[in-house]
């Protein structure tokens, strides 16, 4: 009962659109002592006389859930993504029957009960710890509005007779998996609705949910969710660390494969989730999650974890040196302009991450080695792979996009021109670059080719493959890079020769064609402190080009520095930071339509329609932060996402002409 009321709150919320709302995060219990906010008076409009003042927290909430307005909510998305009103609360009403169909009698009128929810209202759930039992358990309920304390009795009177568990609250009566109640509220609606697993659970949370929530401030947020882990740990802190400290013997048990080395990385490793989990439990106060819609800013969602200790391998990382934060660092705006996503990292030290590598080394070389392939000397070249080739603080940008293929002559591409194409559709192109020096990338690009054609990998591999297979094994080398990208530039080459086109499944293509796959990592130094990795399929000349644009002294016109669409992230102060956008999503989506054949399929069809006609083809940036703050002893981290109208207005087109059956622009 507990996940369909879970399931059924979120087909409510997914109803009204990306955008639903939030009451005030409150206290845990290290703010037990502190004295009680003073609750915002709201006359309520009760139609009988019962007392609605306040009552306290209950103990030990550790799930909290608010959702300010789902009406507000929907209109300002429907504004957004400029998508009819009426269909959408169409859908919402629809939910909100399904919703009351899956907690209340089956006797009950749903329609006559829905016809009472006030959907401007806040809606509200929360989970607390049960205190008198030594079980570990918790009660669960949930409120929604009500627009008439009576004509919701009415609506349920078919049901059964109604039971006063209390001043003005009564049970709704008839045979179903949970309790529900109606319940006389303060705040903006007379009533509520309070349903919960069992009986408990709506006594002893209703209150709170009807006299206390409705009453509060709002939070900034139009929808909050916030998960409590200090209490959880309080109270299950010493079973938790009793149970975890058999997780080393359940993986040796269950896992080890009679290899000494592996079995050794195998226990340390489960050891150290061990200590990890225990850690961070005790570090952890609360994870929480906000949505915010209104008509001029559109959406932002974000995540947050507050840590109140630093013991644990995650707390450390989150209050790294939070002082770095800030605009985006120079290596970030030399970025191709066309970019469909771009992130910027500011690095992080190696050493933190070397246990962590260690264990994960000593697992691949003892898995080589029971497997018996290769020698002693192989399975440490593969080791090495995992070392980390950068220094301390490297600061870093990523970025992708797509590849424009050239109009084929005559209309139609060879079978080779279309595994090109359906290569760049699948890969696209991606840069990668680093302030620092090309020296350790390049040493770490060779030892990848080293190691792949080893005797010891490649002999076991062939024997394993057959002689007809064996052709089609993947050819990889390295050399030189093409001689514009400088005579310390370097090609990672990854190719695939006699490939069926048949097995590809192209349009056009017969059983006698073959085709060649291949994908290049090109390296390439950008001065002494400055390096750039390039992956595409297809010809090098694509990803040439770009990384000739990124270079140091390259007109800024052909970089990102030049879009005035990003100037938000120009006044951010984060971690780490970036865009993405949906245009590669459709074009890629264009090309899998020649590449596979798959007209005739309307549903296929209706799809490529959508995306083709978007109004801003989704080339929009959706922006997405991270930061740190707080201190190193309890720091805090938050990642959030951000979209404007245009961004939403390209969903809102493909919502509008998928679900609702097309309309006019």
């Amino acid at each position: 009962m507990r996940t369909s009321l879970l399931s059924a709150f979120a087909l409510l919320a997914l109803a009204c659109g990306p955008s639903p709302a939030a009451v005030e995060p409150t206290k845990t219990p290290a703010d037990a002592s502190k004295k009680e906010p003073t609750p915002v008076a709201v006359a309520a409009p009760a139609e009988t006389a019962y007392d609605l003042s306040p009552v306290p927290e209950p103990q030990d909430v550790v799930a909290l859930f608010g959702w300010k307005s789902p009406a507000a909510t929907l209109n300002n998305f429907g504004t957004c993504a400029a998508l009819p009103q009426e269909p959408l609360l169409t859908g919402v009403e629809a939910q909100v029957r399904l919703l009351l169909r899956d907690v209340v009698s089956s006797s009950v009128d749903v329609r006559s009960l829905a016809a009472v929810v006030a959907l401007d209202a806040p809606v509200f759930a929360v989970a607390s710890l049960e205190t008198q039992s030594k079980r570990a358990g918790a009660f669960v309920a949930f409120s929604l509005g009500l627009t008439s304390l009576e004509k919701a009795k009415m609506a349920v009177e078919g049901a059964g007779p109604l039971t006063e568990l209390g001043p003005g609250m009564f049970r709704v009566g008839g045979r179903s998996s949970s309790t529900c109640v109606i319940a006389a509220s303060a705040g903006s609606t007379p009533a509520r609705l309070v349903c919960g697993p069992k009986e408990k659970d709506v006594t002893t949370l209703a209150p709170y949910l009807t006299r206390t929530l409705p009453t509060q401030p709002g939070a900034g947020s139009d929808v909050h969710l916030e998960l409590r882990v200090a209490p959880a740990e309080a109270r299950y802190g010493s079973l938790l660390r009793t149970q975890v400290q058999g997780l080393p013997v359940i993986a040796q048990a269950e896992l080890s494969i009679g290899e000494p080395k592996f079995d050794r990385a195998l226990v340390d490793a489960a050891t150290a989730l061990a200590d990890e989990v225990v850690a961070f439990a005790a570090d952890a106060d609360k994870l929480t999650f906000d949505v915010s819609m209104d008509p001029a800013s559109c959406l932002r969602a974000s995540a947050a974890l507050a840590m109140r200790g630093k013991s644990s391998w995650v707390s450390g990382l989150m209050g790294e040196r939070p002082e770095r934060a800030g605009p985006p660092p120079a290596i970030f705006w030399r970025a191709p302009k066309e970019s469909a996503s771009v992130v910027y990292g500011r690095g992080s030290d190696p050493k933190r991450f070397q246990p962590i590598l260690r264990t994960l080394r000593l697992l691949l070389e003892g898995g080589l080695a029971k497997l018996n392939v290769g020698s002693e000397a192989d399975h440490r070249a593969v080791g090495e792979l995992l070392d980390w080739p950068m220094g301390k603080d490297v600061e870093t940008v990523t970025a992708s996009g797509r590849v424009v293929e050239p109009e084929a002559k005559g209309g139609k591409r060879t079978p080779q021109q279309e595994a090109e194409a359906l290569v760049n559709g699948w890969i696209g192109w991606s840069l990668v670059g680093y302030e620092e020096g090309s020296a350790n990338l390049a040493k770490q690009l060779r030892k990848v080719a080293d190691v792949y054609n080893r005797k010891g990998f490649q002999d076991p591999l062939r024997k394993e493959l057959g002689p007809e297979l064996s052709k089609v094994i993947p050819k990889v080398k390295v050399g030189r890079g093409p001689a514009a990208l400088g005579p310390d530039s370097l090609d990672l080459s990854i190719k695939v020769e006699n490939v069926p086109a048949a097995l590809l499944e192209m349009k056009g293509a017969t059983q006698k064609d073959r085709v060649s796959l291949e994908v290049h990592v090109l390296l390439m130094g950008d001065g002494k402190t400055r390096t750039w990795l390039a992956i595409g399929g297809g010809k090098p000349d694509e990803l040439v080009k770009r990384l000739l644009a990124v270079k140091t002294g390259a007109p800024d016109a052909g970089t990102i520095a030049s879009r005035t669409d990003l100037d938000p992230l120009r006044r951010g102060k984060h971690m780490s930071a970036g865009f993405l956008s949906m245009g590669p999503l459709v074009k890629s989506l264009e090309r899998t339509k020649g590449a596979f054949g798959r007209r005739g399929d309307p549903r296929f069809e209706q799809l490529m329609r959508a995306v083709s006609t978007m109004p801003h083809q989704g080339d929009t940036p959706i922006f997405i932060t991270s930061s740190s703050t707080g201190t190193v002893d309890a720091p805090r981290g938050e990642v959030a996402v951000t979209a404007s109208k245009p961004a939403l207005e390209d969903i809102g087109w493909l919502i509008k002409t998928l679900a609702f059956g097309g309309a006019r622009r």
